[in-house]
């Protein structure tokens, strides 16, 4: 994996404190992350807006496919 830019880095954290510290899929405040909707890897944006805080079970869980983030 590429490493991430400090942009990136910074939107991750932004993201944390705009969604309080809580994980946007179960609610849980322990081990909170920023997750890039779009992977940097994919061309995707170093902004907030393309950021989403999991804890740290929920972000494995996207990254092993068993919770999709896209609903529709």
């Amino acid at each position: 994996m590429a490493k991430r830019s400090s942009a990136h880095t910074r939107a991750q954290k932004n993201g944390k404190i705009r969604d309080g510290y809580t994980c946007q899929t179960c609610g849980s405040k322990n081990k909170v992350e920023g997750h890039h909707i779009i992977d940097h890897q994919f061309s995707g944006a170093a902004s907030t807006d393309n950021i989403i805080s999991l804890c740290h079970d929920c972000h494995k869980s996207v990254h092993k496919g068993l919770l999709n983030l896209f609903k529709f």
